[in-house]
């Protein structure tokens, strides 16, 4: 049995809503072999984080770096894994910080190994953009964090590409997210046809609305949608502008706010509802947990392009498809994407391509 120290830095664990804590959560519940406990290096909200069974800990660092370097040299010679994006750790998305103290706690413990998460990138801007430097600073951080750590993996073919130019490695790993919306009992036979579910924060909710507008306008009047359930965070800027759109559809009151639901709330939508539109492209299926979601809970995913040779988006259905497509091959698409999800992004296979990546030597 590994005895050494195995410790997670990561941002609010569940209950608090946040995409990467819950992510790490989720991938250390179906982490494979028993018998190691972790440690969770949190942002903040310790004392909130759901009670675990495994006997694991949680200590808040406060977005400190004194903070986070006095935990490490406590772990010493440990196993860590970092969830990384830029914005967890700094307002801005530049944690400067970061790379200096984990170089210092590895080169007190040179035995130690370091395995990076990359959640998100810097993307490319122009130079008269107003986040230009803030970019080129996280593309730094970017770099050092990655030529730091023993083994680097991230959520999408974009992104490790990306990686291997910044940091000029070609061991970049590729892990899609999984489903932080876990099936509850048998979905229904019967799906609800015309009722329709957009879930997720406010921004990609907008995002998906305003990609969607001229079709979900055209649903609604010919009667393929009836019922758009909205869920998700109803009391931002993002939200009062996407119900703003919404008051401008012929028939506004189709839409049924239910703002933030439990995740067995959210199963049991996307198990009723036979479709959900979501803003999946062929960059970002590998990162969108919306997708992934659908996929657990046999729900229909509409994508305004659907690329015919990509799996798994090439199991969705296009925007330009949904009144013509038959109700079985609808059904064939959504069970293959079912199927796909099994075989590749359910949270046992995630966990077991990390710890199969890491590898990590018994300790004497």
């Amino acid at each position: 049995m590994n005895q050494r120290p195995f410790a997670i830095i990561t941002t609010r664990l569940p209950p608090a809503m946040c995409g990467i804590g819950t992510y790490s959560s989720r991938l250390r519940q179906h982490w494979p072999g028993p018998g190691r406990t972790v440690e969770f290096l949190v942002i903040d909200g310790a004392d909130a984080a759901e009670p675990d069974a495994n006997g694991d800990s949680v200590t808040d660092f406060n977005s400190d770096p004194w903070q986070l370097a006095a935990a490490l040299q406590r772990l010493g010679l440990a196993d860590v894994l970092l969830h990384y994006a830029g914005r967890a750790y700094h307002r801005r998305g530049c944690p400067v910080w970061m790379p200096r103290v984990l170089a210092v706690w590895k080169r007190r413990f040179p035995g130690a190994r370091l395995m990076v998460y990359f959640h998100e990138l810097p993307g490319e801007m122009r130079i008269t953009s107003l986040h230009y430097w803030l970019g080129r600073v996280n593309g730094r951080i970017v770099r050092q964090l990655a030529n730091l750590a023993d083994v680097v993996a991230t959520n999408t073919d974009h992104h490790a590409d990306t990686l291997r130019e910044i940091s000029r490695r070609t061991d970049v790993q590729l892990v899609p997210v999984g489903s932080n919306i876990e099936p509850v009992g048998h979905a229904d036979s019967d799906r609800a046809a015309t009722e329709f579910v957009l879930f997720g924060l406010s921004f990609g909710r907008l995002q998906t609305l305003r990609l969607f507008d001229d079709y979900l306008r055209r649903w609604i009047a010919s009667g393929r949608l009836t019922q758009l359930h909205i869920i998700g965070p109803a009391d931002d800027a993002f939200a009062r502008q996407a119900d703003e759109l919404i008051s401008r559809w012929a028939n506004p009151a189709i839409t049924l706010r239910h703002g933030v639901l439990a995740s067995a709330e959210v199963a049991r939508m996307l198990q009723r509802a036979q479709f959900a539109i979501t803003n999946v492209t062929a960059d970002t299926w590998s990162k969108s947990s919306a997708l992934m979601a659908c996929a657990a809970n046999g729900c229909s995913v509409i994508v305004r392009s659907r690329p015919s040779n990509l799996v798994p988006v090439s199991y969705a259905i296009a925007a330009d498809e949904l009144e013509t497509i038959s109700r079985d091959e609808v059904k064939r698409r959504t069970s293959a994407l079912g199927e796909w999800y099994r075989q590749n992004a359910d949270w046992p296979v995630i966990a077991r391509r990390f710890a199969e990546a890491w590898d990590s030597p018994e300790t004497p």
